[in-house]
């Protein structure tokens, strides 16, 4: 008799249940922005990210930009697209490093998987020199990176009740 009664107070509350669970988005837009750090051999950076998205179920697809000042005081901006797939993401574009005494300025490719939450990112990123201006200086090399970023994620369309964006 008690297993009935269980059965039935379970199908009796399922609805009830499932009322609490959350939704997933459905054509949201976030603007996500916020401090942006990194790490490499080459030395440390400091700068901003921003991010625009379009949630949608447990994926996300977007255009990304960073500027950073760099430890040997020059600039590194990138730019592109990114998608997540639930808490897994990939930034691809292009980046470009502006010139210093020992390198002259050089522009590549910008590769960074990143695993996300709620309020920012941890990732490598990766700079591939693909042109340089002629000059006697040497370009910029490969560089890999530890990458961290902290954001703030603004709901720019769609509706979210209670939950927090997955990018």
């Amino acid at each position: 008799m008690s297993s009935r009664l269980l059965l039935l107070l379970c199908v009796l509350t399922a609805p009830l249940a499932r009322a609490e669970m959350p939704s997933l988005p459905r054509d949201e837009t976030w603007l996500m922005v916020g401090p942006l750090f990194s790490s490499s051999a080459r030395g440390t950076g400091v700068g901003l990210e921003a991010s625009l998205n379009i949630a949608n179920d447990i994926h996300a697809l977007g255009v990304f930009g960073q500027a950073q000042r760099m430890e040997d005081a020059h600039t590194r901006l990138s730019a592109g697209i990114q998608g997540n797939f639930t808490l897994l993401g990939l930034e691809l574009g292009l980046m470009h490093e502006t010139e210093t005494r020992a390198h002259v300025a050089t522009t590549g490719l910008h590769v960074a998987p990143y695993f996300s939450f709620i309020y920012g990112s941890v990732g490598l990123r990766l700079g591939i020199p693909l042109f340089a201006t002629e000059d006697h200086r040497p370009r910029y090399g490969v560089e890999g990176a530890v990458v961290l970023s902290l954001k703030l994620p603004v709901l720019l369309g769609g509706s979210t009740v209670g939950r927090f964006p997955h990018l």
